[in-house]
This record gives C-alpha cells, sequence and structure tokens, in this order.
C-alpha cells in the first residue's frame, strides 16, 4: 500500500511540475544569474486560489514573481547575456513569441507561449532598469485566440482605453 501511495505521489507531483517548468526555470536561472532573490509578495496563495475558483477570462491560474536590485549585478546591462538567459526557457515547452529591447535603457521584454490546445500556458518576462517581473498564466485556448484576433476589443471588454 506505501508504495502505490509513494507512486501516485511522484506522479502527481511531477505533472505539477510539468506545468510549472518555464516559470520556475527562469525565477531560479535569474536567482543564481543575479545573485537576488525574488520578492515576496504578500496574499498571493489566495489570489491564485481566488482565481482557480472564478476562472475569470478564460484563466485558471497565474503566477508572479517580482525581482528588485537587479543592477547590483555587473552583468545585468548586458542584454546579450540575459538574451542567453532567457533561452533556458525554450527547453521547457514554451517557445519565443516577442523579443523586445530598448538599449537606451537596458530594458527587455520577452513573450513565451506553450502549443494552444484546450489550454495553453504564456509567460511574460520584463526587465526594466533596475528589476524584474515574470508572469506566466495557463488561460483557455479559444478565449486567448479570440483575444488574439481582437486585442482593442478585449482590452475595452477589461476595462482599459484602448487610446492608451
Amino acid at each position: 500500500m506505501n508504495a502505490r501511495l509513494l507512486a501516485v505521489l511522484l506522479v502527481a507531483s511531477a505533472a505539477g511540475f510539468a506545468g510549472d517548468g518555464g516559470f520556475d526555470r527562469v525565477v531560479k536561472a535569474i536567482e543564481s544569474h543575479y545573485g537576488v532573490k525574488r520578492t515576496h509578495i504578500p496574499f498571493m496563495g489566495v489570489a491564485n486560489f481566488a482565481l482557480k475558483m472564478k476562472h475569470p477570462s478564460g484563466t485558471s491560474e497565474f503566477q508572479l514573481a517580482v525581482f528588485d536590485n537587479l543592477d547590483s549585478s555587473p552583468v545585468y546591462r548586458d542584454l546579450a547575456d540575459r538574451d542567453r538567459l532567457m533561452q533556458t526557457v525554450a527547453g521547457s515547452g514554451l517557445h519565443p513569441l516577442i523579443v523586445t529591447h530598448s538599449r537606451r535603457d537596458a530594458q527587455s521584454t520577452y513573450i513565451f507561449a506553450a502549443d494552444v490546445g484546450k489550454s495553453t500556458v504564456m509567460l511574460l518576462a520584463a526587465f526594466q532598469r533596475d528589476g524584474a517581473t515574470i508572469v506566466q498564466v495557463k488561460a483557455d485556448g479559444s478565449t486567448l485566440l479570440k483575444a488574439l484576433e481582437d486585442p482593442e476589443g478585449t482590452a475595452e471588454s477589461m476595462g482599459a482605453d484602448a487610446d492608451q
């Protein structure tokens, strides 16, 4: 009985880690590469639980990591080094969609997505002057495709001003 229970727990934990691979990989890579720890966000577990219960706009889960003081690392402003670091995401089933850089401000944005199916995962990493924000969202595939087809309509339905 104990062996079966252990096997079930191992399979369940492996399945849980498989979906979060990109997010965890990026967070750990940033922590080790730049020598910082992510900022603790109070009540994040409560917010994620509420999201799982309500599923707004087809979203079923999200993860968020915020990093401060990344500019204390001597390699932080090296955009080529940052690109190499972010390539670690590609091995986790996520594919790069958009990569932008501002050489003037050493800012970068990376958007990765998994193959679209019943649900899909998107990861966004935004590096600012001295910090970074990493967000991973699991959303309904059809809702995501509708949002991509009509971004202005999606912004309006979420209460954002499309002209800004």
